[in-house]
């Protein structure tokens, strides 16, 4: 038995070789343009929870708090903050939610006694944290992250106290 030997064209190593770059090139192309999206994808994700964390933290306090005088704004340490009433044991508790240098924080101390910023509970990171008052009971959040992205949201307390209708 004679064995053949196969003559091998160049043009025929070439089309494979071609075959076999473009090939290559092609998976190269789809894994930067799956890696970007993937950056982007997380970058996304990191803003909605950031953001998202802190609204959900704001609006599940200020339900649990609408009750009559439960809820009002204030200054704690020269600080604009959103403040819950409590009152436990015939002695009332104060919650303050605040910006403290870049960090939404929470701080429950008793009303009688001297509260300082620097000891709260950080929520979450934030550049800016604006609340306001407009109507007696109809409050508005402004919230934006180190990324620039903003949230802006209102609540209404429905037990609003006799003297401030």
């Amino acid at each position: 038995m004679k064995k053949r030997l196969i003559a091998r064209h160049p043009v025929a190593e070439l089309a494979s070789l071609l075959l076999f770059g473009i090939f290559v090139l092609f998976l190269l192309l789809m894994l930067l343009f799956s890696a970007r999206i993937y950056q982007q994808t997380v970058k996304n994700t990191n803003a909605e929870n950031t953001l998202g964390t802190a609204v959900s933290y704001l609006t599940t306090k200020f339900r649990q708090h609408d009750t009559v005088n439960g809820i009002f704004t204030g200054k704690l340490d020269n600080l604009s903050a959103l403040c819950f009433r409590d009152t436990l044991n015939d002695q009332d508790y104060i919650t303050y939610i605040y910006l403290d240098q870049g960090n939404l924080k929470e701080l429950f101390t008793s009303d009688s006694s001297s509260a300082n910023a620097s000891a709260g509970t950080t929520i979450a990171q934030l550049s800016d944290f604006q609340i306001s008052e407009s109507r007696p009971g109809f409050y508005s959040f402004e919230l934006k992250d180190s990324e620039g992205n903003k949230e802006t949201f209102y609540l209404h307390q429905n037990s609003v106290s006799k003297e401030a209708s």
